[in-house]
Order: C-alpha cells, then sequence, then structure tokens
C-alpha cells in the first residue's frame, strides 16, 4: 500500500513545480511585452489619480512624434500619463502624481486640447484675378498672409485653358475663413478693375499715328534720335508664366515698338489726357506756361495736331529750322505712346508738376527672334514687313495681346544723345488672342510669310510660305508715295546711325493713310 503513494506523491511534487515554472515564464513573457509604465508599478509617484476624457483629434497634438511631446510633459510636471481607448471619438488620460502636479499636466493638457485645429482647404479663383491676388513681387499674396495668419499658396501654371486657378490656404478654421474673405475681395478688385477697364477701351479712340508730308520728310533727315523718358513704367509680370497683356502703341519696326502695359494706369492715362487737353486748350494757360528756351530732356506739353489732343513729351533735340532762318525746330518724344512729332517751339509748353504724377507708360520694345529676310543680310526692315507687323499688332486700336519678355539688349550708344543708362531694352514674344483657335505668335507668322528669318527658335517649326496678301493698285500707289519719301531722306541716309529713325516715318504716314483709306478713326 505504501508502495504507489510515494511515486504518486513524487508526481503530484514535479507536476506542481513544472505549472509553478511554467507560470513564472508565461509571467515574464508577458510583462516583456507590456508597457514600461503598466509594469513597474512602484514607479509611480504615489499621490491622486486624474482621468479626463480628450479627443481622438487632439491626441497626436498632446502625444506628438514617436511620444516626444508626452514624455516632456511627465518630465516637467514629473506626473505619469496614460491614454486608453473610451470610444470611437475620445480616449480616456489619466495622470498619476502628487497633487500639484496631477494639476500641472491637467493645465497643459487642456491647453493643448483648447488649440484649434489646422484646417487646409482649397478654393478655385479666376485666372485673371491671380496677379491682383499675387501682386508685384508677391507684396499682395504677402499681406494676405499677415492678415489672416494663415498659409496661402497660388498653383503655379501656364495660360492653359484660361479660366481658373487653385489656392491652397492652411491653418485653422478661423485663419482659412478670413484668407478667404480676403482672396475674394481681390477677386472683386480684379473684376471691377476689368469692367472699368472695358469701358475705358470702347471708348478709347484709335491715335492717328501721322507724319506730315514733305516738311516731315526733310526734318526726318537731320535727326539723331532715341531717348527714354527719366521714369518710365516696365514690363513686369504677376503671373507665374511671366505673360503680360499689353497695347502696341506705336511701331517704328519688329525691332523698335512700343507698348503699354494693360492695367489700372490705362484709364488713368487717359484721364490724364482728357485733364491736359481740357487745360491747355484755355489760351490763359498756354500763356502761364509759355517755353522761352527749351532744353534737351525736357518734359513739355504737345498737342497730338490727329487728334487735337495733349499729351506729355520730350524734348530729344533742338534742330535748325531750314525753312526759316533763326529758328528751331524741336524733335519730341511722346512718352506715353512712343511715337514723335517737329513742332515748333511755340508749339510747346511748360508742363503742369502734377501732370507728372503717372509714370511714363510707353515702353520700348523688339520682336525677339527674328531679323529682317533679306538678302544682303541688312538690319533694314522693308516696307511690307513693317506694314505687316502693323496689321498683326494692331497697332494704336488699342486690341489686347498677350506678351511675354523672353530676352533684352542694351541700347546703342548712338541713339541718342539723351540715352539714359541701365535701361536695357526687352526682347518680346507677342501673341494675338483668338476665340476660335490657337493664340497667333506674331513672330511665327512674319517668319511663315516670308517676312521675316528665324533667328534660331522658329527655324524647324515654321515652313516659310509666300505671304497670302497681295497689294492691290491702291496699295502699289502708296508704296510709290512712300518710296518718294524715302527717296526724298536718301541723301542723308547713309549717314544716319538708327536705320529705323526713317522706318519709323514711313510706318507712321503708311499707318495713317491705312486708317483714312479702311475709315477708320475719323478724327483729322
Amino acid at each position: 500500500m505504501k508502495a504507489p503513494v510515494l511515486p504518486m506523491l513524487l508526481g503530484i511534487s514535479l507536476c506542481g513545480l513544472s505549472g509553478a515554472l511554467l507560470y513564472v515564464y508565461l509571467r515574464k513573457r508577458d510583462d516583456s511585452k507590456r508597457p514600461v509604465r503598466e509594469t513597474k508599478p512602484s514607479a509611480l509617484p504615489e499621490g491622486v489619480g486624474v482621468t479626463v476624457v480628450v479627443r481622438n483629434d487632439v491626441v497626436p497634438l498632446i502625444v506628438g512624434r514617436e511620444g516626444a511631446s508626452l514624455r516632456a510633459i511627465e518630465e516637467k510636471t514629473k506626473t505619469q500619463i496614460i491614454f486608453r481607448h473610451k470610444d470611437d471619438a475620445n480616449q480616456l488620460c489619466t495622470i498619476s502624481g502628487d497633487v500639484e502636479a496631477v494639476k500641472d499636466a491637467q493645465k497643459i493638457i487642456k491647453q493643448l486640447s483648447s488649440r484649434p485645429l489646422t484646417v487646409t482647404e482649397e478654393v478655385l479663383v479666376p485666372q485673371s484675378a491671380c496677379g491682383k491676388i499675387i501682386g508685384r513681387c508677391g507684396e499682395a499674396l504677402q499681406e494676405i498672409c499677415r492678415k489672416s495668419q494663415a498659409k496661402v499658396s497660388v498653383e503655379s501654371g501656364d495660360r492653359g485653358d484660361g479660366t481658373k486657378r487653385h489656392v491652397m490656404i492652411s491653418g485653422s478654421q478661423a485663419q482659412v475663413n478670413t484668407a478667404k474673405v480676403l482672396i475674394e475681395e481681390k477677386v472683386k478688385e480684379d473684376a471691377e478693375a476689368r469692367r472699368v477697364l472695358e469701358e475705358m477701351q470702347a471708348k478709347r479712340e484709335p491715335r492717328l499715328n501721322h507724319r506730315g508730308g514733305s516738311s516731315n520728310s526733310s526734318n526726318s533727315s537731320q535727326s539723331p534720335r532715341e531717348a527714354l523718358p527719366p521714369k518710365a513704367e516696365k514690363l513686369r509680370s504677376t503671373n507665374s508664366d511671366g505673360q503680360m497683356e499689353v497695347y502696341v502703341s506705336a511701331i517704328a519696326s519688329p525691332s523698335k515698338f512700343w507698348v503699354q502695359m494693360i492695367g489700372p494706369q490705362c484709364a488713368e492715362l487717359d484721364h490724364l489726357v482728357n485733364t491736359m487737353t481740357e487745360y491747355y486748350d484755355q489760351p490763359e494757360n498756354r500763356e502761364l506756361h509759355r517755353i522761352r528756351e527749351p532744353y534737351l530732356g525736357q518734359i513739355v506739353a504737345g498737342m497730338f495736331k490727329w487728334d487735337n489732343k495733349w499729351y506729355r513729351a520730350e524734348v530729344v533735340a533742338i534742330l535748325p529750322n531750314e525753312f526759316q532762318d533763326g529758328k528751331v525746330i524741336l524733335d519730341i518724344y511722346f512718352v506715353d505712346y512712343g511715337d514723335s512729332a517737329y513742332v515748333e517751339t511755340s508749339d510747346v509748353f511748360q508742363l503742369r508738376t502734377d501732370f507728372l504724377t503717372l509714370r511714363f507708360q510707353a515702353i520700348e520694345c523688339f520682336l525677339a527672334n527674328v531679323k529682317p529676310n533679306t538678302i544682303d543680310n541688312s538690319l533694314e526692315w522693308s516696307a511690307r514687313s513693317i506694314e505687316r507687323f502693323e496689321e498683326l499688332t494692331h497697332v494704336a486700336q488699342w486690341r489686347k495681346l498677350l506678351s511675354r519678355v523672353v530676352s533684352y539688349r542694351e541700347k546703342n550708344p548712338t541713339e541718342g544723345v539723351l540715352r539714359r543708362e541701365g535701361s536695357p531694352v526687352p526682347g518680346v514674344d507677342l501673341f494675338d488672342i483668338t476665340e476660335s483657335a490657337e493664340d497667333i505668335n506674331i513672330a511665327a507668322e512674319l517668319v511663315a510669310e516670308g517676312l521675316a528669318t528665324s533667328i534660331d527658335r522658329f527655324a524647324d517649326a515654321v515652313e516659310v510660305k509666300k505671304s497670302p496678301v497681295q497689294p492691290s493698285a491702291s496699295q502699289s500707289s502708296r508704296n510709290n508715295d512712300l518710296n518718294g519719301f524715302s527717296t526724298a531722306s536718301s541723301s542723308t541716309k547713309t549717314e544716319k546711325t538708327d536705320g529705323d529713325d526713317t522706318l519709323r516715318f514711313l510706318s507712321a504716314e503708311r499707318l495713317h493713310r491705312n486708317r483714312f483709306s479702311n475709315g477708320v478713326g475719323g478724327k483729322t
């Protein structure tokens, strides 16, 4: 009887020992998987514990990246903080430690929980309003960010379909809402400016660009010319694609023409011209501003006789009058349009100082990537090339074109005695905007019609073709007149360093005749 008991007791003892060892092993394995704060209850600060409810969207803000923010709070307050699941929207946050330490930690967590969440919203704005939103050199966009305290960025992109562009706004909901209001104000400002501009453009008459026949032809052979105004507008784009809307206001040739930037300054210029005309039409006012001895570079008020309006001009040359001994002729440059006129001293007057507030609007440019298509590689453009360039650009007809600056060149020191340093001439691409097809690249069109030669850009893309426009009998007659005009100055043309000067007057004469033959303008 005793013999079987001993093995049984021994077996029970071994089973109990094995079970105890297995329990210890499993307990250690489970403990190794638990968070440190749960496996070492002895490390918990003695004191109180407080449990607060925290929203799920706030937990990442409290915990931080890889728990860095949570550890910083625990170290600062000498507490232990544990998060436990409560429901789909909230977590339970248990804070353990001394009474004061728990209060401090609870205060920090409450502050973090009340911090506004960062949201990101996207709004669509008209492509045309992006310039107003961004501003010159980004000043308007920086002002929006400064006022709203939100991060605002405008999607980059080219003209594309020309309709909408995305604007991203990041910040608190209140900051985002403020930024949206400011952006909406800019959109409304742009819409209002464009409405006013369209009304102004509808009322703006073509500017008749004319040089009289024989007297101007003789004078045109005398003058060196070209002077940039002391304060002039510059081609600056507010769009990321670098495109600008312009009018072509005057043309000498594709190598020398003048544009005006389209914007609020157009309405300001029209208002200035109307005010000057009203003022200088009064004989007593002209008497107050009579000029006794003009000087080079003087800014004056001069009448453009083909529309009887008064404009700002600069004296760029003082020449002897070949028809009246002891008299002089002034060569004046209209600083807001780019064309010129020969006038007597008695025909110009001192400019009232308040008429100098607006920047001079004429910006000299050249058509980039093309040169005259001549057999002898001459740099002078043919009369037909200039005429076609005028047609494509709708010169002085206030037709909106797109331009983009692609290069610059320094002004020729021989172009004028009043040359100003630091004013390189921009080379631009010009595009005529069309609704039914792609925009017309004017340089490529001249190359395609055989009226210009590509320097390198369009050589492979454009097939030269014969110009589709054949001169009519009236055009031939007009060209004969122009040839006679050119011959009148040919005796001294070889002495001129700037061949564009003669072309400039030829272009102006042709432009005037074209417009009157087509019934355009109507004012003389």
